[in-house]
């Protein structure tokens, strides 16, 4: 039980990073974009109002990116540096290993609570029984700034698009590339089905 509250938490602490870096630090993925955007000419629109319209895709990217990078094995190599020169301490503090990583599972709470939040939404300019919300609920949550309407606006877009469709897509992006990279580098002469969790252990 303990094992599954503690690999629970993991996940949520994932969520919890990528909204930070979302809120945060949304201008470091967004403004080297914008600014070979802006060169090329193929975007006329300021930081601001590039950051609005074209997050998600970019966040998403970052996502990918990041799944792509194998941190389980750089920590696992510190750990070994760290064990080098402090054996008796580090013999105690080392950590168990997960037979499945959380950030392929990071994305469910997440995209929960984004499902809940996406049925739920209702526009200013329509009734709960209006047919045509739902073209308008996905242009909502995933189109771009310009595309918005001021039925679509409104005082939780930014909140909605940094806390749940952003994080949710960044970390999905995250657990798919994570999830490539694992069929790729993983063990070839196993059994199938558990090339991840050997993999896993290192990452």
């Amino acid at each position: 039980m303990l094992k599954a509250v503690t690999w629970c938490a993991k996940c949520l602490f994932l969520y919890f990073l990528v909204v930070v870096a979302a809120v945060r630090c949304s201008w470091i993925f967004t403004t080297p974009v914008w600014q070979l955007a802006t060169k090329m000419h193929w975007t006329q629109l300021n930081r601001v109002g590039f950051v609005l319209s074209y997050f998600l895709p970019i966040f998403a990217a970052a996502g990918f990116l990041f799944g792509l990078v194998p941190f389980g094995k750089l920590g696992k190599a510190l750990g070994d540096l760290f064990r080098s020169f402090f054996p008796s301490v580090s013999s105690r503090l080392a950590p168990e290993r997960d037979a499945v990583p959380p950030v392929l599972w990071a994305w469910l709470p997440v995209t929960l609570a984004f499902l809940t939040r996406f049925a739920t939404w209702q526009s200013r300019n329509s009734s709960v029984l209006d047919p045509h919300r739902s073209p308008g609920r996905i242009e909502r949550f995933f189109g771009p700034l310009y595309a918005q309407t001021s039925g679509l606006l409104d005082d939780r877009w930014i909140t909605d698009r940094f806390l749940f469709t952003g994080p949710m897509l960044f970390l999905m992006a995250c657990a798919i590339a994570a999830l490539f990279r694992y069929r790729l580098t993983g063990p070839r002469n196993v059994q199938p089905g558990t090339e991840i969790n050997d993999e896993a252990s290192h990452d």
